[in-house]
């Protein structure tokens, strides 16, 4: 099916909603062609009973014609098993068989109802059709996403003051007493939603609707605007909301509003587009059926009448309209096509005439072409004598153009040479001084080096002497200790041979406590000797846990300070100049007023660059260094004079660079464009400090990456990349410094670049810089945290190096007392041992001198041993210091000869300066003398320039577009043929009477309304054929969906009798617009003879009147359904019925909504179901009396 949005018809005749009804006729059309033979139909909602439709009892028979038109489209009719005919024959409820003659369009529309003629088929297809709907119908039915309505409230209407109405999405009872305003609602959908109110058959005007005592009212229905083909969802979201306010003066007016109250628009126009994409329909007289319709449809209504009802509600009536007025449209067009031709013979005649007398002049057109060149030729002849004169002049100036080009160019080259040599004198003497400079400091590492040799070969010196001094002392105690051994080892002899065991045993306990003594003694060593390390230990802990100290203030400075920049830059409003110098103001403005420069110094130039990307700033102040407090002059004198006020105002950071206005081209010597360079993240404001910045720092050739671990694999993983001279990187842990890597042949190296922390002289946006520094102190507070943590640590070190020292001390003073208790055990040994008869007293005189001796050679032995170390580790820093100072040496060498290669480069360029300045002075000279010859030479081309300008303007006043000259002619040949031909011309006039624009003038009239008059009828032939087959294919499928239509409409109806087990047939006669019922309610009876509706019973009458209304409904296509007081002559069990069926059908009818409304209630299941919403109305006048309840 086409789209809810295409909105215009074929023939611009019809509104959406027949558009709709003839796309429903073209899908009929492309139904497939295959007859298939269905029995029966069945309902398969919830878990009813399958009922077969009595479709294969139906037996054609052969319909008498009418005025020999045959009555096609009727059914056949009932007949008995033995051949008789009911009793209650069928008469005709209009008494009147007579039809007018049919009109021609009729007799193109339904071309004898042939297609018509095979209604067995189309039932068939129909009931297959009808059994697959149904077969797909499983579970309950699906709620609409949209077009169905949600609310209707009525203000002030009919007989209500207020009445809301929050309808269900399925199916709605409105169940009230007579006179509760039931029917109200219907009538407000009609209004509101742009329905006539003489549709309603409830008033002829609007202002009859308000409610008695009141001036206005007001109808408000909102309407359901979701899912994927919702109404302009982003203006009016899930809900749309259309009010219609009218008075009784007969003003009236729409608004449409959004779910969210929002007033979307004022026109009435929008709300017939609504209306329209929804299929609304509230003008069919079967889709808002109200009371009065519903009466007459459902119980009085004659076969003419519900014919005519099946075509308004099917919109098939609405499009036979429309095809109608299109073939009177089309027959009209074709009335005034003679008319037409007409007024085509007409103008060509005058055209031919026209051209006729047109032809008549051609012949004087060559003179008149001549007499135009003549003049022409005259004029310009003029002007080409004076641009000769001109042109002279013109050579004049070229010739001096190229006098002073050259003299330009010898200007150039001599003031670049001067340039140039400036440029390599300058470097010259910075290279000199900064030679110099270093020459300090390598005369400084040599007396360093000699000093400190010198200062080591007196320490050797002095532990040669020291060492044989102590070897001799050495020698000597180790000959005592011998001699002594002996004289002990025959002392001992001889008091043993005295004695016997008892003094060996003696001695032996007196060796084993003199033993443990000497233990004690050695753990006492061994404390006191691990007592300097502890010591040691303890004294590095502090100073660790000092510098520590010393690390958290310094990291508390640095936040301090970051967070006054941040501070500052926040509430800066202070000069760009405050990172200068104090005196950088009033330079400035002493230059400014300076009128004694040829042209004004640019400076400080890091005033003039702004850092695009902030987090390399720091690096980059760092790296461009003291350039940044500089100025740029272009000459020497302004340089001079600049450095003269620098001299007044004190100002002492900032060197001048002379600079050149030469352009500077880089393109082909910067990297690849995926890396950012200094040159890429910085904005200039002068192009002289770039150029310079590029000159001395190559800042095109730099790049930047903030990953150190990229910039490495950048410059040392491989080949640099071309044209790369340097790589700077954001330090790893460092915010605000960074590292500086380059790759050469002599290798590769890392360098920090440590930012200051000087306000920026560059300048950058200050939220960015904001947020940089409060990143870099965010990491500063981290780092702080961190220090601190470790401080603690190292003070937990140190505690813990005290108490190994604390513990150490009590167990040396353990060893001690224990030293005393051996001591005195080795002493009472000794007393007893000295009891013993004939104890020798010099035997122990000799021990003690022994182990005197031996203490001594001990320590002589210690001595000579660290000597001899301290020797070797001696004549290493010998050696070492020895080849740094023939380093030094060598060094300062070379740096006296690079200091004499740089003055004698100097003195070179201050020669080839002299030189260059001569030649530029020359230059200069030359080139204002050839300025001025061109000067008088341009004051004569511009007086002929002038004279030959005012020759141009006469003459492209006869002439606006230049002339050829011939060759040899003059201003006097041309004179005399010009008077020649003016002169026949004169005479060929007066014969014609007629100008020769006149004549122009009438064969250019002629010719348009000719062409016109052609095109008009060309148009006319087209549109009436494109209008024929349009409306040849309208037709033909207007038939299909009047066939389509037909056969939907009998078998529903079928299939909604069999619901209750009746039997029976809709005869649709097209031909002569009549719609009859036959339907059979006794199931039991075994005749096929059905009975007209005249002989059923109330109920049943209603019932079949019921099904009719279904049947055409499921024909319909809008999402809308309503029906006021269906059952209103029903008894009990053909209401149930009808309800029931009515409800079924609902259920069937998927994302319809049913309105329908009945006086009485609504009993049984219908009234619990879910998807079932019973609204109850009580009179107005008792809501009034119970207090608007």
């Amino acid at each position: 099916m086409p789209s809810r949005t295409e909105r215009q018809t074929v023939n611009g005749l019809g509104d959406g909603t027949r558009k709709r009804q003839r796309q429903r006729a073209d899908d009929a059309q492309d139904k497939p062609d295959e007859v298939i033979d269905v029995h029966h139909a069945s309902s398969s909602l919830r878990h009813e009973s399958r009922k077969r439709v009595r479709v294969s009892d139906i037996v054609d028979e052969q319909v008498p014609k009418a005025h020999g038109t045959p009555r096609l489209g009727r059914s056949p009719s009932f007949a008995d098993s033995d051949g008789e005919e009911d009793p209650s024959a069928r008469e005709d409820d209009d008494g009147d068989l007579d039809m007018p003659p049919a009109t021609q369009y009729e007799h193109l529309r339904d071309r004898d109802f042939s297609h018509l003629q095979h209604e067995k088929e189309d039932d068939q297809r129909a009931t297959q059709r009808l059994r697959s709907k149904n077969r797909n119908v499983v579970g309950e039915n699906r709620i609409a996403d949209n077009g169905i309505l949600e609310n209707i409230t009525c203000i002030n209407f009919m007989c209500h003051e207020r009445l809301s109405v929050d309808l269900g999405p399925l199916l709605n009872f409105v169940v009230g007493e007579n006179g509760s305003g039931k029917s109200a609602i219907l009538t407000a959908i009609t209004l509101c939603l742009g329905g006539k109110a003489s549709s309603t058959n409830r008033g002829g005007s609007l202002k009859s609707f308000v409610k008695e005592g009141q001036d206005h009212a007001v109808l408000i229905v909102k309407i359901k605007n979701q899912g994927v083909d919702a109404y302009k969802h982003i203006d009016y979201g899930d809900s749309i909301i259309v009010e219609r306010h009218f008075s009784r003066q007969g003003s009236s007016g729409f608004k449409v509003r959004a779910a969210t109250g929002r007033v979307v628009s004022t026109k009435r126009s929008e709300v017939s587009e609504i209306v329209e994409y929804y299929c609304l329909q509230v003008d069919n007289p079967l889709n808002v059926l109200s009371q009065d319709n519903a009466r007459q449809f459902l119980n009085a209504s004659s076969a003419s009448m519900k014919y005519k009802f099946f075509l308004q509600g099917v919109q098939l009536e609405q499009l036979d309209k429309d095809y109608a007025l299109m073939k009177e449209f089309l027959d009209a067009s074709e009335d005034k096509l003679p008319e037409q031709q007409e007024r085509l013979a007409i103008a060509q005649r005058s055209f031919e005439a026209a051209d006729k007398l047109r032809r008549t002049i051609q012949d004087n057109q060559e003179l008149r072409r001549r007499q135009r060149l003549y003049m022409n030729q005259l004029a310009w002849s003029q002007v080409e004598e004076q641009e000769k004169i001109l042109a002279d002049r013109e050579n004049a100036i070229l010739e001096a153009d190229a006098n002073i080009a050259r003299a330009e160019q010898t200007k150039t080259e001599t003031t670049q040479a001067l340039e140039q040599a400036e440029e390599s004198l300058r470097r010259a003497q910075d290279a000199f001084a900064s030679v110099q400079e270093e020459g300090v400091d390598y005369k400084t590492r040599v007396d360093e080096a000699a000093d400190k040799f010198a200062s080591a070969r007196r320490d050797l010196e002095q532990l040669h002497n020291d060492e044989r001094d102590v070897f001799g002392r050495l020698r000597n105690a180790s000959e005592q200790v011998k001699d002594l051994e002996a004289k002990v080892r025959q002392e001992e002899k001889r008091i043993e041979d005295k004695n016997g065991d008892a003094h060996a045993l003696k001695r032996e306990e007196l060796q084993a406590a003199r033993d443990r003594e000497a233990e004690i003694g050695d753990e006492i060593d061994a404390a006191n000797n691990a007592l300097p390390e502890l010591q040691r230990r303890e004294e590095a802990a502090r100073k660790r846990v000092s510098e520590a100290a010393a690390s958290v203030e310094l990291k508390r400075r640095e936040i301090q300070t970051t967070e006054g920049k941040i501070r500052d830059l926040q509430q800066s409003h202070g000069s760009k100049y405050d990172a200068y110098e104090q005196q950088m103001p009033d330079l400035l403005r002493a230059i400014e007023h300076d009128a004694g420069f040829k042209e004004k110094p640019v400076g400080p130039i890091g005033s003039h660059i702004q850092v695009l990307q902030p987090i390399w700033s720091p690096i980059l102040e760092a790296t461009l260094g003291n350039i940044l407090n500089g100025f740029i002059v272009t000459s020497k004198q302004d340089q001079e004079r600049l450095r003269g006020l620098m001299e007044r105002f004190r100002v002492q950071k900032s060197p001048i660079v002379i600079a050149n206005r030469r352009l500077l081209d880089t393109s082909g010597k910067e990297p690849d464009e995926r890396f950012d360079t200094i040159l890429r993240v910085l904005r200039f404001d002068n192009e002289l400090i770039k150029k310079e910045l590029i000159i001395n720092n190559r800042i095109e050739q730099v790049i930047l990456i903030q990953e150190r671990k990229n910039a490495e694999d950048v410059m040392f993983n491989g080949p640099v990349p071309q044209n790369v001279v340097a790589c700077l990187a954001l330090h790893d842990g460092k915010r605000g410094q960074g590292l500086r890597l380059t790759a050469r042949a002599q290798g590769i190296s890392t360098s920090p670049v440590i930012g200051g922390n000087q306000r920026p002289r560059m300048k950058s946006d200050s939220d960015s810089q904001i947020a940089i520094h409060k990143d870099y102190l965010e990491s500063y507070r981290t780092e702080l945290r961190q220090l601190e943590t470790d401080r603690r640590q190292l003070q937990q070190t140190a505690h813990r190096c005290q108490e190994e020292i604390k513990q150490q001390t009590k167990k040396l003073q353990a060893l001690q007392t224990s030293l005393r208790h051996a001591q005195l055990h080795t002493e009472k040994v000794q007393e007893d041992l000295d009891q013993f008869d004939g104890v020798d007293v010099r035997l122990q005189a000799l021990q003690e001198q022994l182990l005197q001796v031996m203490e001594e050679k001990d320590s002589y032995g210690n001595e000579y041993g660290e000597m001899n170390v301290r020797k070797k580790e001696q004549n290493k820093l010998m050696e070492t210091l020895k080849k740094k100072l023939t380093e030094e040496k060598l060094a300062f060498r070379d740096y006296e000869a690079m200091l004499n290669k740089a003055q004698d480069k100097v003195t070179q360029r201050q020669d080839v300066r002299k030189i260059a300045l001569v030649a530029k002075n020359e230059a200069f000279e030359e080139a204002d003398k050839c300025r001025d010859d061109k000067r008088v030479a341009e004051a004569r081309r511009d007086r002929q320039r002038a004279q030959v300008e005012e020759f141009t303007v006469q003459a492209s006043a006869v002439a606006p577009e230049r002339v050829y000259i011939p060759q040899d002619e003059t201003v006097n040949s041309i004179q005399k043929k010009y008077e020649g031909v003016r002169k026949q011309l004169d005479l060929r006039q007066k014969k014609i009477g007629l100008t020769d624009e006149e004549v122009n003038n009438r064969f250019i009239t002629a010719k348009e309304t000719f062409d016109q008059a052609q095109e008009v009828l060309d148009g006319s032939r087209e549109q009436i054929q494109a209008l024929k087959q349009t409306f040849a294919t309208r037709l033909d499928k207007w038939r299909i969906f009047q066939r389509y239509i037909s056969a939907n409409s009998r078998t529903n109806f079928i299939y909604l009798l069999s619901e209750r087990e009746f039997r029976g047939k809709l005869l649709l006669d097209h031909a002569r617009k009549r719609l009859e019922i036959q339907v059979e309610p006794d199931a039991t009876r075994k005749t096929a003879s059905g009975r007209d509706t005249k002989t059923l019973s109330g109920g049943e009458k209603s019932f079949s009147s019921i099904c009719l209304l279904l049947a055409i409904w499921e024909a319909m296509g809008s999402p809308l359904r309503c029906l006021d007081e269906f059952d209103v002559f029903m008894d009990n069990v053909n209401r149930a019925i009808s309800t029931q069926m009515l409800v079924d059908a609902a259920r069937r009818s998927v994302s319809r909504q049913y309105i329908l409304i009945t006086p009485n209630a609504i009993t049984g299941s219908v009234a619990t179901d879910k998807d079932v919403k019973i609204h109850r109305l009580t009179d107005p006048r008792q809501r009034i009396l119970t207090g608007g309840r």
